[in-house]
């Protein structure tokens, strides 16, 4: 390759701006947009077609500034002095980054599912994002005149990439969804719907908010095209976050959280799905489903207790106003007090009484920076009728007051 050629690729590394090589026969065309295209037109039939031919049309000597279908810019020209046929493009970045109804838009433009927004955004978010169109237009002229040996050695020109939408529609076109099903395509697109599911339900259950995460655009992907049957997409979108709050109102019971706390969180996420007014609101509710339910997982699972700890704990859990002395604990569960003490701390790391104190804590901790409840009222929700000796307590544990915590709603505390 040549010298200035090899200078500007390492220059466009140093600098983190996204750059590929074409050349015949672009077996990794896919680098051209860090595999956007790939990833949401999956075909045996290649999305980038219409890059290829624009590409190879484009003629020595010339500069080309395009802003494709997905709101992305790129510089493209033909290498000079390369022993045979090389073009490079300088990109994808961004001018203005497309949010809420622009991305919904293009979706529908290209017969896309609505599902595909998330990935879209997050993909946005990974590309370099120009201050204005002149910034763009002046490092593409740095690059053409490093290139090509001066800013009157070659012209510079734009690509009004008009044809791809169609052509993308075609190719999405192409498969159509009335078609019958042979049973071999039927029974292994019912095994791949069940594996997506298995996998994400798999990671809820683990409590692994980053694994569910993950899973969950490819299994929300293979459950959209099920629900897309209405005219209107933010009643399907609204349909989907309802299967998908029960698969993870079940899959959290299975996990051993008590149907106590699962049934307030799983009744809240209906009502509060029911207000939205846009798509866009109700596809990031997803993520709030599935964080929501893995947290509860990793609060109050305990299906890795023995039966005797589980149900102590299923007491303390339940109404932490009560009297929760080992001694009552003990008795209310038939068990020796001595024998429940030593398994609590065995399995839990926890003498019974600091566990009891800590969860009463951490309670009053929400109930004061979620409610306008006065203090002596939270001193009762959490087990303590004298609320100066609340005061006191609670000072010793945190550090601080109660009234300290008083609205500091987007803080976690931990005791």
């Amino acid at each position: 390759m040549h010298d200035v050629t090899k200078t500007l690729l390492e220059l466009l590394m140093r600098a983190d701006i996204s750059h590929y090589v074409f050349q015949e026969p672009f077996t990794d065309v896919y680098q051209f947009d860090l595999g956007l295209r790939e990833m949401l037109i999956p075909l045996e039939e290649s999305p980038y077609e219409a890059i290829m031919q624009r590409v190879r049309r484009l003629k020595e000597k010339s500069l080309y500034q395009l802003r494709d279908v997905f709101f992305t810019n790129y510089a493209l020209f033909k290498l000079p002095d390369e022993p045979k046929d090389t073009w490079l493009s300088v990109g994808p970045v961004l001018i203005v980054k497309p949010e809420g109804e622009k991305i919904l838009s293009l979706l529908n433009q290209l017969n896309l599912p609505v599902s595909a927004y998330h990935e879209l955004d997050t993909y946005y978010d990974r590309l370099p994002l120009m201050k204005n169109q002149e910034v763009f237009d002046r490092i593409c002229t740095c690059i053409g005149d490093s290139v090509f040996g001066g800013r009157n050695q070659y012209v510079v020109k734009e690509i009004h990439n008009s044809t791809e939408p169609n052509i993308l529609q075609e190719i999405l076109a192409r498969i159509d969804p009335l078609k019958p099903e042979s049973a071999e395509e039927k029974k292994q697109k019912i095994q791949h719907r069940y594996d997506l599911e298995n996998i994400f339900l798999q990671n809820v259950r683990l409590g692994n908010i980053h694994g569910a995460l993950t899973a969950y655009y490819n299994f929300v992907r293979g459950i959209q095209n099920d629900f897309l049957r209405m005219p209107d997409r933010l009643r399907d979108q609204k349909d989907i976050a309802i299967t998908l709050n029960t698969l993870l109102r079940k899959v959290t019971e299975e996990a051993g959280v008590s149907p106590f706390y699962i049934d307030s969180f799983s009744n809240s996420n209906v009502i509060k799905l029911e207000q939205f007014n846009k798509t866009e609101e109700v596809i990031n509710f997803y993520r709030e489903l599935i964080t929501g339910y893995c947290n509860l997982i990793q609060e109050y699972a305990l299906n890795h207790y023995s039966k005797p700890v589980q149900a102590a704990l299923l007491l303390i859990q339940s109404d932490l106003s009560s009297d929760l002395t080992l001694g009552t604990v003990a008795q209310k569960l038939n068990l020796n007090r001595n024998y429940l003490s030593d398994l609590f701390r065995r399995e839990t790391g926890e003498v019974f009484s600091s566990y009891v104190l800590k969860k009463r804590i951490q309670q009053a901790k929400h109930l004061l920076s979620t409610t306008s409840l006065p203090i002596q009222d939270i001193a009762w929700e959490v087990g303590f009728p004298d609320a100066n000796y609340f005061t006191r307590l609670f000072r010793r544990e945190t550090g601080h007051p109660p009234k300290y915590f008083r609205g500091k709603k987007n803080e976690k505390y931990e005791t």
